[in-house]
């Protein structure tokens, strides 16, 4: 299997460890240098080849990192990825392990990254350790070790993956229920990143927990302030469904004056189906009390609620579904009913 170790769009950051490593080399990397400026990757690999021979020490170890992250092919990246742990000083030793682990991530093996990184503390400073503190608390979180995620996550608090880890953290808060946790960490994020993708999690947290003016709030301004970003076109298609609920809202109640009946809630792993059919799903959680708790508080209102069990990403997930449609345009009405009867939003998804 064939996979770029990295993109070729971070040129700059490639140049920058060539002239890093020719530097800490001395002139017999000269002509890599100029073969990275020229972009000519190629022929800079080969010049690095021939090179590799006459180092030694560091100044081996630093040219190996290079070679490996020149690799198309992952065997031959990891093995000599594999060599510079061995035989590295910590420091290269470090950035063996991160681009193991990175490529690692990008094949779905959490738990090799998680092993490959077990030994980096989370207290220091370096960008580095930053950087493998996160990759070790995403693969955590991929596998459903939450807290161990949160732990490494929360650990970070400067650089590049502050940010990101601001995002993974708001995201387990919302996968575990806790919506006003995440509300509080997308408001930051939005408020003083002024970052349009903190911004659209902050109005969908705003739906999942009713506010829909706070929620409308936030997505109007992510279109007004970043009407260019990816996310604009989705604020505004979210804007437009929202003032279509209270346009069309009418006063809550029940049809006959009666109680609702109250259905059994069924609980059910996920199946296929080979007929496109829609349905209304309302939340997700890692954990089924959450996703317990979360029908106890629909099902009075919401006929047909039930929880289907699925594995993804590594994780089991519980999800409060309603209803099975024959077409996407027959659930998004039933969603606008319940949404004007309940205030509860929910998501139009393909059953599977």
């Amino acid at each position: 299997m064939k996979i770029p170790i990295h993109k070729r769009a971070a040129v700059c950051c490639i140049v920058l460890i060539a002239a890093w490593i020719c530097g800490a080399a001395g002139s017999g990397l000269r002509g890599v240098r100029r073969q990275f400026g020229r972009k000519n990757y190629a022929a800079a690999e080969t010049e690095l080849r021939s090179e590799i021979p006459r180092l030694k020490g560091s100044s081996l170890q630093q040219a190996n990192l290079l070679l490996a992250t020149l690799q198309t092919d992952v065997s031959e990246a990891r093995r000599i990825l594999f060599s510079v742990v061995r035989n590295a000083e910590p420091r290269e030793e470090l950035s063996a392990r991160l681009e193991l682990a990175k490529i690692a991530f990008a094949l779905g093996d959490y738990g090799e990254v998680v092993q490959l990184l077990a030994g980096v503390p989370t207290v220091g400073r370096g960008a580095e350790r930053q950087e493998a503190i996160y990759f070790r608390g995403m693969a955590r979180k991929m596998r459903g070790d939450i807290e161990s995620a949160r732990g490494d996550l929360r650990s970070i608090d400067r650089g590049g993956y502050l940010f990101w880890s601001s995002i993974a953290l708001a995201e387990i808060d919302m996968q575990s229920g806790r919506f006003q946790g995440a509300v509080e960490r997308f408001e930051t994020m939005a408020g003083s990143y002024s970052n349009p993708i903190a911004g659209f999690w902050l109005g969908e947290c705003y739906e999942v927990m009713g506010e829909r003016e706070k929620a409308l709030s936030a997505y109007r301004t992510l279109a007004s302030r970043f009407p260019e970003s990816p996310e604009a076109p989705k604020a505004r298609e979210k804007i437009s469904m929202i003032e279509s609920y209270a346009a069309h809202r009418r006063p809550a109640g029940r049809a006959g004056g009666g109680e609702q009946r109250k259905s059994p809630v069924v609980e059910r792993d996920a199946v296929s189906h080979d007929s496109p059919f829609f349905t209304l799903q309302f939340g997700a959680f890692s954990d089924r009390d959450n996703a317990r708790a979360l029908v106890a508080q629909l099902e009075e209102m919401i006929d047909g609620l039930h929880i289907e069990t699925i594995q993804a990403g590594g994780t089991v997930w519980h999800r409060v579904r309603s209803g099975r449609f024959s077409s996407r345009a027959e659930a998004e009405q039933a969603a606008v009913r319940i949404m004007e009867r309940t205030g509860y939003s929910s998501r139009v998804l393909p059953v599977e």
